[in-house]
């Protein structure tokens, strides 16, 4: 069997060797026991149940939090030439019924389901009948309130696991502290598992923190020399993108990401390819992208935890080559984090008052439990029951959190609308309009997006849904959906007091762990010793030596001297030269070399070239 996995990796994933840690977890499963494994961002987690999913007989099945990363897996296997499916986002039970049918008789070697979708009956029965060979829980630490991102979905994988009871389970995540990896284990009722522990050190990163006033300026020179594979991350959308036009005007090539942004595909195709080196982005941008050169990370806005940070800076520096972290803080970032993190904690009067306004908005009676998927528009049920959009927002997030409800978003608002009459159209532009621009709108339901069509007549969004409204009961139109940007699954009945009470007692909780994080963030930028070891010691992994190749370290340049003296001196005769002939050359190891190069760059004493060598300036 070890002999094939290693047949298995040349085929599909074009490697010889494996990662630290990849092996023993993959032997692990290929012995059907229970394993957790923890490993670095960018240490190959998803290989360690892909590659012995595909030895194995039978279906892996994995549970995964964010439809994004489904997709990009699923969409990587297929590029490989393997079978795999994900169920994710609302479906109607016959098109679920369908899937399962086709993952159980086409031969499917994976199959991904979110947690929520996993606790449906319909698929816990489908899988009762199909042969799985593994469940494979990632980013497990959700499944742990000790960890950043807890959801109580994850606690009820158990539930499946009960129905897969002969089933090996391996849990995966890359950022747990010992009090999580306990919970995990405990959560899913793991047998006797076997633990693969990596190191957390990315010893080829340098990090830095910097404290600035002028955060533009900053962010520029981090990302210096011009042209390198990097991601800026910011809070919000529109910091993305106003950052992003900023920095273009200054000299860089960068695009924007956002879960609103357009044309999304084109933008990661021109990240990946480094047309456009640079991404601004909000937080969820690079998880279960693949691209290894990346050699610069910088925070322009604190993270909401160090679990969040190590696995954004771990998108960097994957391919062993120097790489940069830089997080910078101005004055007044201290009250910001705290400010942002208590507003995402929502008092027990408003979660009440917008749970009862949810119910009237879909007519829901008292004890009712609707079936269906319930369609509607944030902002304007905000609007309507004048409420505050983020915190509604973030009192849907905690009544999901305490499983009273399923929240999904939708990248863009969707309308679906069939015209019916063609009659005087004349006299209403947008109905003219969608008609010369919407092929087929006359005779079938079309899905378009209300907001673009608002624009392209010069018409207010409202003015727009009002005459849609209107036009249907006209007749002249048929409306299936109408600006819909968000869908709700109620899992519970309406029983106001009882449905919210643990939801309303668990809010201290909350608000002591976020208090948490936000400390242990501000430590961090604050502390004046090493920043490798804060982070390190943090995880579970005591580290007390200097690194030698932080901000902290480096303030005063001398433990590096002797080896960039030594770099300077090969460099300075102008031949190219490659980090393997460094080693050779030299009399320091590759981590040495590695902080001092990083250094150097860092200084712009050398350059880096896409060889991954490299010349003095």
């Amino acid at each position: 069997m070890e002999i094939n996995a290693k047949k298995i990796l040349t085929q599909y994933w074009g490697a010889t060797s494996f990662r630290p840690g990849q092996q023993e977890s993959i032997s692990t499963v290929l012995e059907k026991r229970d394993g957790l494994v923890v490993l670095p961002t960018g240490g190959g987690k998803s290989m360690c149940y892909q590659l012995p999913g595909l030895l194995l007989e039978g279906v892996c099945v994995v549970i995964s939090p964010l439809i994004a990363l489904m997709s990009d897996q699923v969409e990587a296997l297929k590029k490989k030439g393997i079978r795999a499916m994900h169920l994710s986002g609302p479906m109607s039970e016959n098109d679920l019924v369908t899937a399962l049918d086709n993952c159980k008789f086409g031969a499917f070697k994976f199959l991904y389901l979110s947690p929520e979708r996993a606790q449906n009956p319909l698929v816990q029965e489908h899988l009762a009948q199909m042969k799985v060979s593994l469940l494979a829980i990632d980013e497990a630490h959700c499944i742990s309130e000790w960890g950043h991102d807890f959801r109580p979905s994850y606690r009820e994988i158990i539930s499946l696991k009960k129905v897969l009871a002969n089933v090996p389970t391996i849990a995966l995540t890359a950022t747990a502290t010992q009090k999580v990896r306990e919970d995990i284990c405990n959560a899913l009722e793991l047998q006797s598992p076997k633990v693969v522990l990596n190191s957390f050190d990315r010893p080829n990163i340098t990090f830095y923190v910097k404290h600035t006033s002028n955060k533009l300026e900053a962010i520029s020179e981090a990302l210096k020399p011009y042209g390198l594979p990097s991601i800026v991350y910011v809070g919000t959308r529109k910091s993305a993108e106003l950052l992003s036009n900023h920095l273009n005007a200054m000299g860089h090539k960068t695009s924007y990401f956002h879960g609103g942004a357009t044309d999304k595909e084109q933008r990661i195709k021109n990240w990946l390819t480094e047309k456009i080196p640079v991404m601004v982005a909000t937080t969820a941008f690079g998880m279960g992208i693949d691209k290894p050169n990346v050699t610069r990370i910088v925070h322009a806005t604190l993270p909401f935890s160090l679990e969040q940070y190590y696995q954004e800076v771990g998108r960097s520096g994957r391919d062993g080559n120097p790489s940069e972290a830089t997080l910078l803080i101005s004055d007044g970032d201290e009250k910001k984090l705290w400010d942002i993190l208590m507003s995402t904690v929502t008092s027990k009067k408003e979660v009440q008052e917008i749970y009862k306004h949810l119910c009237h908005n879909f007519n829901i009676a008292y004890g009712e439990l609707p079936l269906s998927l319930l369609e509607f528009n944030l902002g304007l049920f905000c609007q309507h029951y004048k409420l505050n959009q983020k915190t509604t927002y973030y009192a849907l997030k905690l009544l999901e959190r305490g499983q009273v409800l399923t929240l999904t978003q939708y990248d863009t608002p969707k309308t679906i609308i069939r015209i019916e009459n063609t009659k005087h159209l004349l006299d209403n532009v947008l109905l003219n309009t969608l008609l010369r621009n919407v092929g087929g709108i006359t005779d079938r339901f079309q899905s378009i997006d209300l907001s673009h069509f608002a624009k392209k007549c010069n018409l207010p969004l409202q003015k727009c849904i009002e005459t849609l409204n209107i036009e249907a009961k006209n007749g002249r139109i048929e409306i299936d959906q109408l600006h819909v940007d968000s869908a709700i699954q109620f899992n519970t009945p309406r029983e106001d007091k009882r449905t919210l009470l643990p939801i309303i007692q668990q809010l201290d909780t909350f608000k002591k762990e976020k208090k948490r994080l936000a400390k242990s963030v501000w430590e961090y930028c604050t502390t004046p010793t090493c920043l490798r070891a804060k982070l390190l010691n943090y995880f579970g992994e005591k580290i007390k030596d200097k690194c030698n190749s932080c901000s902290n370290c480096i303030d005063d340049k001398t433990p590096l001297n002797g080896v960039i003296i030594e770099l300077k001196n090969l460099l300075l005769k102008g031949e190219i030269l490659s980090l393997e002939q460094l080693v050779l050359e030299t009399t320091h190891d590759r981590e040495q070399l590695l902080s001092a190069l990083s250094f150097m760059i860092n200084e712009e004493l050398i350059e880096q070239l896409n060889t991954n060598s490299y010349r003095w300036i």
